[in-house]
């Protein structure tokens, strides 16, 4: 082989290599433009939400403060360790059914609390609020 002919397939192989660094710079820099309008439509979509959660505070703090008294409200944290730790059902139906075992856990909840103010001679009345979809 002579040099002439190495030195073409060398050129070759460089311009070939370059095509194919070029077209990977290329993908890389589409697939950043994207997750960077992704980014930018996340942010958004965010921003949009914590105003929309911000109405809804001042929502609740204005029907509140039309309701006369005051108010206790009790959030479980931990609805499906309850479940879990209570009942084998519970245990069970936790990954299929979450939203019944969240219900089901705050009627027990609510029913125990109303049940200990009894004993303790307070009168209370106890309601349960479940957000739409829960």
């Amino acid at each position: 082989m002579d040099i002439g002919t190495v030195r073409k397939q060398i050129m070759g192989l460089a311009v070939g290599i370059s095509i194919a660094f070029t077209l990977a710079l290329a993908v890389a820099v589409y697939l950043l433009w994207r997750a960077y309008r992704r980014l930018d439509e996340l942010d958004a979509q965010m921003g949009q939400l914590a105003h929309d959660l911000e109405n809804a505070n001042e929502e609740l703090a204005s029907v509140l403060t039309e309701v006369s008294g005051s108010r206790i409200i009790v959030e479980v944290i931990n609805p499906m360790t309850l479940a879990r730790a209570r009942s084998r059902w519970g245990a069970a139906l936790v990954g299929v059914a979450p939203r019944l075992i969240r219900r089901r856990v705050y009627e027990i909840v609510a029913r125990e609390m109303k049940e200990e103010l009894a004993k303790q001679g307070v009168e209370a009345h106890l309601d349960i609020f479940h957000p739409t979809g829960s």
